[in-house]
């Protein structure tokens, strides 16, 4: 664990339960944040896990998930207006709370079947729902927001504050860039990761073993991958490399048409856990997603990064390579690494 988080301990014992945790299929790796504080409950706490495109109606999770996924593979430039653009988040922040567009009406029958007394939201999204269904129903829960990325995300100007109760956040307060009211909780959280990617720590990876990950919906350029793994089968003989393409089917058909039966690389598609990766690999190459980031971290794996989304991968990039030892990948810096292990 990083020296910095070695002393933060967020005081969970006042939320009451039951407790339902809503994450986000927007970047999978919010899901896996959602669990890893979900075992920081223990097995005597009722807490529940869900992903909020499953309590919406269709038209929302077209907006926030399938367009800005659409967006994020096919037009990147335009996250960053969406990212430093108030107007994106100001107009939905509008149509919600004036016009009620939106039919939060399966959502709100969840939270009565489960008898939810406390809500975590992993990253803003889910927030932005949670609390204005908490306002227009009047609903007696307690609402916290949980950061997802190592950097200040604009979407979090624009929830229904009033409704809200509590935030965790890794960083600290003072290095975000949110007016976050003074009657919130604000409580600093460890790294939120899954008690197996801690466990494999012990296990020392195999420097042979390299796992390249594209992310969850596979956003690294198809040139590019299979320009990086001729160029890492020709100056590493003795390396297998392992890629992990995601939902993008067709960056994996093309690794798998181009570099057939080659016993030295693996491709994979959508996988639920690099769990079983990392535990063979020494090393990552990686965007700088944000859980993808913390598993390897708590894994004890080498972090080699590639360019990823504008903005909040940008934030979690360096954060990486100030906090967690993670270094730009380049032949150069991979070979540096190799040939010390």
């Amino acid at each position: 664990m990083h020296p910095k988080f070695q002393n933060i301990q967020p005081d969970l014992s006042a939320l009451r339960a039951p407790v339902l945790i809503v994450s986000s299929f927007v970047g999978r790796g919010n899901y896996s944040i959602g669990e890893g504080i979900k075992q920081q409950f223990g097995e005597g706490v009722i807490c529940h896990h869900l992903a909020i495109e499953d309590l919406l109606p269709d038209q929302a999770v077209e907006e926030d998930l399938n367009r800005y996924k659409w967006i994020s593979q096919n037009a990147k430039f335009l996250l960053y207006l969406i990212y430093t653009v108030p107007f994106f988040y100001q107009r939905k922040y509008i149509r919600e709370k004036w016009f009620h567009k939106t039919d939060l009406s399966l959502l709100e029958q969840k939270l009565r079947d489960l008898g939810v007394k406390t809500v975590i939201c992993v990253s803003h999204r889910p927030a932005f729902w949670l609390s204005i269904l908490k306002e227009r129903a009047k609903l007696d829960i307690a609402l916290w927001g949980v950061l997802a990325e190592f950097g200040t995300n604009l979407g979090w100007q624009y929830i229904f504050w009033d409704s809200m109760n509590g935030f965790f956040s890794i960083m600290p307060k003072n290095r975000l860039r949110l007016r976050i009211p003074s009657q919130i909780i604000f409580q600093q959280l460890p790294l939120p990761c899954r008690k197996e990617f801690y466990d494999i720590a012990a296990i020392k990876g195999s420097k042979d073993d390299l796992l390249i990950v594209a992310g969850y919906w596979g956003q690294v350029n198809t040139e590019k991958a299979i320009i990086l793994t001729k160029e890492l089968l020709k100056y590493f003989p003795a390396l297998k490399v392992h890629i992990v393409c995601g939902t993008n089917e067709t960056l994996e058909k093309k690794m798998r048409d181009y570099f057939g039966p080659n016993c030295r690389i693996k491709v994979y598609g959508k996988l639920d856990s690099l769990i079983g990766l990392l535990r063979d690999c020494a090393a990552i190459i990686t965007k700088p997603g944000f859980a993808t980031l913390i598993e390897a971290y708590c894994a004890s794996r080498k972090i080699f990064l590639l360019k990823g989304m504008p903005v909040a991968e940008d934030h979690n990039a360096a954060y990486a390579i100030a906090n967690f030892s993670a270094e730009w990948h380049s032949r150069t810096s991979f070979k540096k690494w190799y040939n010390t292990v």
